[in-house]
Order: C-alpha cells, then structure tokens, then sequence
C-alpha cells in the first residue's frame, strides 16, 4: 500500500513538497515504503512525524534486504529485522544518530547557513557519534541474548545511518572507519626536490572529547566486541539531491566476528573484509563485491 494512503495523518508527510522533475521526493519516498510495508509496528506514523530519519532508514534498510531476495522478519520485542540465510539467523538493529544535544560541547554544531566563510567538518566530533551508536547497540544485542531472543549461534548486525548528522558523504576515509579501525585523515609526504614521496592514512585509535577524555575508536579492535558481525552503514539520506542508496552504504565484517556474516550478504553494497592478526596490531583491509 502506499505510504500516502496508509498514513494520511502523518504531519510529515502531510507537509512534504510537491514532486518534480529535479527531486521527486514523495515518489522516493514511496518507492522505499513497499519493502517495509506489512513490517511496521503499530507506533511507526507518530514515530515518523517524531524521528523521520530513523523510520526512513528503516525503509531504505528494508529495500537493501529485498533487493537480494531476503524476506525481513520484524518484531516488537527484539532487532527491528531478522533474515534467513544457509539455515541461520542474521540479525539487523537499526540506528539513525543524530548531532548530540546543542549544550553539550562534544555535540556536532548545527550548519549554518548562509555564512559569509567555508565551515570546516567536524570530524572528530561526527565519530564520537557514531562510537556512541556503535556501543549502544552493542549493548542492546547483549541484552537480547540475556532475554534469549537472539542466540549465541545467530549473526548480530549494527545498521547506522548518518543523515541525521549529514555532512559525512564523500569524506575519505569513510567516517565509520574512524570509528571502527581507528582511522584518522589521509597524508600526502613531500619530497623536497621530487614532489610527493609517500602517502596513507593516519592511525587515530582514540577521539579525545573536550574534557580530555578519549573514547576508543576501534570497535573492531577488540574482542569484547565479537558480538557484533559486522557493520551496514549509509551516508545516503533521503533529502540529498544525488540519492544512491547501495552506493552510498558499505558493510564492514568484524575480523573478530564470534558468529561471522557470509561475503556476498548483501550483493550491490561494497563490502570491506579486514584481515586482522591476534593482537590487533596489525591489520589490512580491502573492498570487495561491487
């Protein structure tokens, strides 16, 4: 059914433009709703005029499951989708972050628009957003394994999305790298008389926040964390001019995976497979798939 039609209530939907040929919005919008729809829960039009982003992410996260022929199970007592594969379970908890309280200084500034200067990307902050999600999460899979909802021998996947946060599409490395291999800012080394002699990526294995607290920023660094599968993350927002959704999301496999993913999980999003030594020392990681 279409989502017009279903949740004519909706304030947000309500209030959405009217489609064009440069931005057909509600057309998006609707297209995204049919792999979701059946699977919503009996809250989802007041949670959509409350938190847009996060039921959206839903949405585009349930048309990434169908896309490769998975039939997404929900309930309202455990992950928002469950899915079959090779007779075992993998489980999908989606989270949509966004910037952080404004009065809390470690928060992520709001744009503004209009300025007279460039305004530069604050990245570090962005990351303690998403090492925020990340362990939130983590936590909440704890949870469901106490309850026995999710079982020792079932695949656990953190599904992010950034479109709250914004400003994090087309940043090298991607963001959600800093926050699970420890990531920092690309380098480019000079040769004096030759011009450019090495280049790479900084190793930041810790955000400092304002009162010199560091948060770890190597999820996948560390045992405690085998839990968790893998990661499925998009910078793709629904209110971006440029929409891509499979190429604007990356799934990271955790190399410490105690219950790992199979490669090929979800065919037209690139995948990043780590390979990682016992001590976390060392690691190499490369795209594979699309």
């Amino acid at each position: 059914m279409d989502i017009f039609e279903k949740y004519p209530n909706s304030t947000f939907l309500r209030d959405l433009p009217d489609d064009s040929d440069f931005f057909p919005l509600r057309a998006r919008i609707s297209e995204l709703f049919r792999s979701l729809d059946g699977l919503e829960d009996g809250h989802f039009e007041q949670q959509l005029d409350r938190d847009p982003h996060a039921r959206l992410w839903e949405m585009m996260l349930a048309t990434i499951l169908a896309d490769h022929g998975y039939e997404p199970k929900t309930s309202d007592h455990g992950p928002d989708f469950v899915v079959e594969r090779d007779g075992g379970r993998i489980f999908l908890e989606a989270i949509c972050p966004g910037p952080g309280d404004e009065s809390n200084p470690n928060s992520v500034p709001p744009i503004i628009y209009g300025a007279p200067e460039m305004q530069e990307v604050p990245i570090d902050k962005i990351v303690l957003r998403l090492c925020h999600a990340l362990a939130e999460k983590k936590a909440r899979y704890i949870q469901y394994r106490d309850q026995g909802i999710v079982s020792e021998t079932d695949a656990c996947v953190i599904a992010i999305s950034s479109s709250r946060i914004g400003r994090t599409s087309g940043l090298w490395p991607p963001t959600i790298m800093r926050a699970t291999h420890g990531l920092g800012n690309p380098y480019v080394d000079f040769d004096k008389d030759a011009g450019p002699a090495a280049e790479g990526i900084e190793s930041r294995s810790s955000i400092q926040k304002i009162n010199r607290t560091s948060v770890d920023s190597r999820f996948f660094a560390s045992a405690e964390n085998g839990v968790i599968a893998g990661v499925l993350y998009s910078d793709c927002s629904v209110f971006s001019l440029p929409f891509d959704l499979f190429g604007q999301s990356l799934l990271l496999h955790n190399p410490k995976a105690r219950v790992p993913i199979p490669v090929g999980f979800v065919q037209r999003v690139p995948e990043i497979w780590t390979i990682c030594c016992d001590d976390a020392s060392y690691w190499r990681s490369y795209q594979i798939g699309t």
